[in-house]
């Protein structure tokens, strides 16, 4: 199984995507490029690609960048059409975590093709929370760990559905703990906020984007935040790494290509993206959801991939763990 995992981590770091000489040409289609979402409109992936798309037409001479939703089979059907597109500079997939775990918890071939598809840029990333209505008990990691083992179980978590990063996040956090607790899964970021205010459960794990307005308010807060360190938007939330060394859990958006996209265009638009992610208005904006732009070359991006599938890879298969 670990050799199995090791070979197709490789295919996001193969030295053929990754490289980039510096006095290569930098390439541009004249036609209008597409950057393709799993996601509807309006969610935190949606903003983040419509973002990117206004800046690369107002950058690029000639540029014309179109957001396109592909919503269905948890982004596995934008990633499949992807995949499946011509790699000549005209489509882009903006995606996250979700497309490599739906492909692992769904047992789905299209996850293949996933792997074949070429990292261009890591443009943000923001961490998991755990989040709880004000009068809950646990203030704490640790005392959230010690009322999960004194109800043994009955303690009741929501997340957005079977298979999403929160589900697989807290399993994790279940292993390296010991806890047992009743993960609730709903249809969605929303319905999953919405349950953890109706009372419906006890906690909910989500991102920051969500119930944003609810923690500004004080009618949730957040215990812990799953990134290595703190979020810079809400520098009084600890880590679960703080209490719980080496537990963490980052939620990504990125920029991926149809394999045997030209390297020169996979080199411009991950120059473009950079400088982008750099500016002070985008870093607003960015932050302004949760998240912190991140960017740097191609294999940075390819790394964070290899990292992720051999992690989740492991959490599916060792739980067993399939789409409902």
């Amino acid at each position: 199984m670990v050799q199995r995992i090791g070979r197709r981590a490789a295919l996001f770091s193969t030295p053929a995507l990754l490289a980039a000489p510096a006095a290569r040409a930098q390439a541009w289609p004249s036609r209008p490029a597409r950057i393709v979402v799993g996601f509807a409109a309006g969610g935190a992936n949606d903003i983040m690609a419509r973002l990117l798309a206004q800046k690369l037409s107002e950058r690029i001479h000639g540029g014309n960048f179109i957001v396109e939703n592909r919503p269905g089979g948890s982004t596995l059907v934008a990633a499949d059409h992807v995949a499946r597109s011509a790699p000549d500079g005209t489509t882009f997939f903006y995606t996250s975590p979700s497309t490599l775990i739906s492909g692992l918890v769904n047992r789905s071939p299209v996850v293949e093709q996933v792997q074949s598809l070429a990292p261009v840029v890591l443009a943000q990333s923001s961490p998991l929370a755990l989040v709880c209505r004000p009068d809950f008990p646990a203030r704490t990691v640790a005392d959230f760990i010690a009322l999960a083992r004194e109800r043994q179980g009955r303690l009741t978590v929501s997340h957005p559905g079977t298979g999403a990063i929160n589900h697989l996040a807290m399993v994790l956090l279940m292993r390296q703990t010991g806890i047992e607790v009743t993960l609730v899964p709903y249809t969605g970021n929303q319905p999953s906020i919405t349950a953890l205010i109706r009372g419906d459960v006890d906690v909910a794990h989500d991102g920051l984007f969500t119930p944003r307005a609810q923690l500004e308010a004080g009618t949730l807060r957040a215990i812990a935040v799953t990134s290595a360190e703190r979020a810079p938007a809400y520098p009084n939330v600890p880590t679960f790494g703080e209490t719980l060394p080496g537990y963490a859990v980052g939620f990504w958006g990125g920029m991926l290509a149809p394999r045997g996209t030209p390297d020169p265009i996979l080199d411009r638009m991950n120059q473009e993206l950079d400088a982008i992610l750099k500016q002070p208005d985008v870093i607003e904006r960015v932050r302004g959801f949760g998240a912190e732009p991140v960017g740097g070359g191609r294999d940075r991006f390819a790394q964070t991939l290899a990292e992720d599938w051999a992690k989740w890879t492991q959490v599916v298969r060792e739980n067993n763990i399939r789409a409902e």
